[in-house]
């Protein structure tokens, strides 16, 4: 089974949106609204196109890190 196959495949579909989010509902609790909405529209994403959804997780754990410390609080 290739890469792509098992990244497509309804498990893994399923697992990626439910990670994204438990995600969102964390960010949601710690006051990033905007973090929590960016992790909704990826699992969205990924429920269609998993690897879509990965990447776009990817970009924002990017987004997270890159911004001052200040901007969430």
């Amino acid at each position: 089974m290739g890469l792509g196959k098992l990244l497509n495949s309804p498990g893994a579909k399923r697992i990626s949106t439910l990670s994204m989010i438990a995600e969102a509902a964390f960010a949601f609790r710690r006051g990033e609204p905007k973090i929590g909405a960016m992790l909704i529209g990826a699992a969205l994403l990924s429920m269609r196109w998993s690897v879509v959804g990965l990447a776009s997780e990817g970009l924002i754990r990017l987004y997270r890190r890159k911004r001052p410390l200040y901007a969430h609080q």
